[in-house]
């Protein structure tokens, strides 16, 4: 089965774009949050850092040189450790770090008259937290009387965390966007399914009712276009039928005339001729006018039962000595034009039994679609043939002669009929002998 990595309809490719941009969206906020509250750590901690080694090295400067270690010790806590001491702690620095060219610069704003004396800063690994590389400061600072002033420093705690209530609040609103967003697309792209819907039934029913014009102003110009061009579907067929209309009455009165002069031809064999040629004219013309006319056209649509017909069909034709029998589905609901449709079933299975002999009917349901097939046990016919078959007036003449009746348009209007109804016909010379014709529709039991 292959998985498809792009959604199909518009609605869901939107949604997923949508959703993909309000992720994007919420991770780079959540990120740039992130950052901002890591820089504002930072400098919180050099100025606090600053600030208490400013206020210590006050404090030690104010002591006794005899009492500065005792004050120095008093001065340390959780995490600061002063010394006073005649040598320094360090001597190395660490140039181009921009944290501690930060603290450094706070601390000589904060000591303007260490500002000519030596400062240095390091970092190094506290031993509590050993992998934890730079989490300790260590400073010494020259005192004016040349002794230098050493701390450890703590630097902070572990950063601080992206606020839990941030990360609810924010995927929250993420949700209820997301849903919102969800409706709205599915709203907005509603007409568009129900104009593909329409659009298929106009195929089948072009006396449907219009598409309701509401909705978006696109929607609305969409829609009415697609009115008016059903409008002018329906004038076009209606012109059509009355022009045949007239045309059938126009082509048989000279029919009519004809067949009254034939009644002064003397010669019984001549006369007989001409009245059996003008009776096939007369034929041809009415079948070719149904043909054009389509009367189904104007035929309601409904729901029939599919299997109950062509079963009466096969049971018609038995009673009529021929043979016929149907096998398959007992009930198949399908919406149509019956009489239609059941013109065009009766053609196939007319057309089976009376040039091959015997017609098997079977009718099955699957993937949405209606399956029937027609197989009959006569010569079949050639695969050049195939296509030609469905031509008006073409007749495999081996096999179809005017003495089975008939002017070549059975194939043609079935084929019409069945394409009509969205379906569509193919034919097959069976394996075992014989013609098959295969016929799908769509399945109206939903």
């Amino acid at each position: 089965m292959r998985v498809r990595l792009v959604p199909d309809s518009m609605a869901a490719r939107t949604i997923a774009v949508m959703m993909a941009g309000l992720t994007l969206s919420h991770l780079a906020s959540i990120g740039a949050y992130r950052i901002d509250l890591l820089s504002q750590f930072g400098n919180s901690i050099e100025h606090e850092a600053a600030e208490r080694i400013a206020t210590v090295r006050a404090a030690v400067l104010k002591a006794e040189p005899s009492e500065r270690e005792r004050t120095a010790q008093l001065l340390s806590g959780r995490r600061l450790d002063v010394h006073w001491s005649r040598v320094p702690l360090t001597t190395a620095t660490n140039p181009g770090d921009p944290q501690l060219d930060a603290l450094l610069n706070r601390l000589r704003e904060a000591t303007p008259d260490q500002r000519e004396r030596p400062l240095y800063l390091a970092f190094a690994a506290d031993p509590d937290h050993p992998g934890d590389g730079g989490h300790m400061l260590l400073v010494s600072a020259q005192l004016p009387d040349e002794s230098w002033l050493n701390l450890r420093y703590i630097l902070a705690e572990q950063p601080p965390s992206t606020p839990h209530g941030l990360l609810l609040s924010t995927g929250l609103m993420a949700l209820a966007v997301a849903g919102l967003s969800v409706l709205l697309i599915r709203s907005t792209t509603a007409p568009l399914r129900a104009m593909a819907r329409a659009a298929e039934r106009l195929g089948v029913d072009v006396t449907a009712p219009p598409l309701p014009e509401t909705g978006p102003s696109e929607v609305r110009l969409a829609a009415h276009a697609f009115n008016e061009m059903q409008k002018r579907i329906q004038r076009l067929l209606t012109d059509r039928t009355q022009m045949f209309a007239a045309l059938s009455h126009d082509l048989r009165t000279p029919l009519t005339i004809l067949r009254l002069r034939a009644e002064f031809v003397e010669d019984d064999e001549q006369h007989a001729k001409m009245l059996s040629e003008i009776s096939d004219m007369e034929t041809m013309i009415s079948a070719t006018l149904a043909f054009l006319r389509d009367d189904g056209v104007q035929e309601e649509t409904e729901v029939i039962d599919l299997a109950v017909t062509l079963a009466t069909i096969c049971d018609t034709l038995t009673d009529s000595g021929y043979s016929a029998e149907y096998a398959g589905a007992r009930h198949v609901p399908v919406r149509c034009r019956p009489v239609m449709l059941k013109r065009a079933f009766m053609n196939l299975i007319d057309n089976a039994v009376k040039y091959g002999a015997r017609a098997r009917v079977t009718l099955s349901v699957g993937n949405g679609k209606i399956h029937v097939e027609v197989v009959d046990e006569g010569p079949g016919i050639p695969e050049a043939e195939m296509e030609k078959v469905f031509h008006p007036f073409y007749r495999v003449e081996r096999s179809r002669s005017r003495e089975t009746g008939g002017f070549g348009l059975g194939l043609t209007i079935a084929r019409t009929t069945i394409r009509a109804h969205g379906g569509d016909i193919s034919l097959d010379n069976h394996p075992d002998g014989g013609l098959c014709v295969t016929i799908t529709l769509p399945w109206a039991d939903r």
